[in-house]
């Protein structure tokens, strides 16, 4: 249950004002079989519901207040190892700028890269959005001037954006767009073609979460701007 209400959570911010959603939408949405959706809505709003029956948000979010409530205790658990892994991941986060920071100053690009894109590839998941952003783009930057081809420095390009999409959050889909912006000519200009299906790629599964989050202009101009 409480997979299904950290999914929920997600699913909340992203839910538009006054549209209801069947439980098989949810349980879709939250990648959770019908009977944990259907269980949890029913037990927190005290009345059995079919999987085709809707919800609001307004109920939505008493179902989200509920299960915290009664998960309170998983919940500060889970929070209490978050925390740790992300105390872990900041004292990493230290030193390792100050290896990036040396070895950038003796111009030993290939040791910056390979440090920081180490570090990000292993606390990925333990520090914020912004931090995991800008750290994506030093990784594509130091790539860039190391000589590493564009297979391997996409992977940072395509992970920055991947976790505005998942993050459902318009503030962060207009970080991811500012993010393509900043580094996408790199891809554009590859001259093998390997950088512009990286692009390419991210344009495309952008197109719709920005549409979504009413950045649809934002992301036309972006994509004129790039692809012509």
């Amino acid at each position: 249950m409480l997979e299904f209400a950290l999914a929920f959570e997600k699913v909340l911010i992203r839910w538009p004002d006054n549209t209801p959603w069947t439980i098989a939408q949810i349980a879709d949405f939250t990648n959770s079989s019908i009977s944990t959706s259907v269980d949890a809505i029913s037990t927190t709003l005290n009345r059995e519901f079919d999987v085709q029956e809707t919800i609001t948000p307004a109920e939505g979010r008493q179902v989200l207040a509920a299960l915290k409530d009664r998960l309170h205790r998983q919940f500060e658990a889970r929070e209490r190892r978050i925390q740790a892994d992300r105390d872990q991941a900041m004292r990493a986060y230290d030193l390792t700028m100050e290896r990036v920071r040396i070895s950038q100053m003796a111009k030993d690009w290939r040791t910056s890269y390979k440090t920081l894109s180490y570090f990000v590839g292993r606390f990925d998941k333990n520090i914020n959005h912004d931090l995991l952003v800008s750290l994506c783009g030093d990784c594509i930057r130091l790539g860039h001037k190391a000589g590493f081809n564009m297979q391997e420095i996409g992977q940072w390009f395509r992970k920055a954006v991947e976790a505005a999409i998942l993050s459902g959050s318009q503030e962060i889909l207009e970080d991811a767009l500012d993010f393509v912006d900043a580094y996408g000519e790199i891809f554009a200009s590859d001259m093998n073609g390997v950088g512009g299906k990286i692009l390419t790629n991210a344009l495309n599964v952008l197109e719709i979460p920005s549409i979504d989050c009413n950045l649809g202009l934002q992301w036309t101009n972006l994509n004129s701007s790039l692809r012509g």
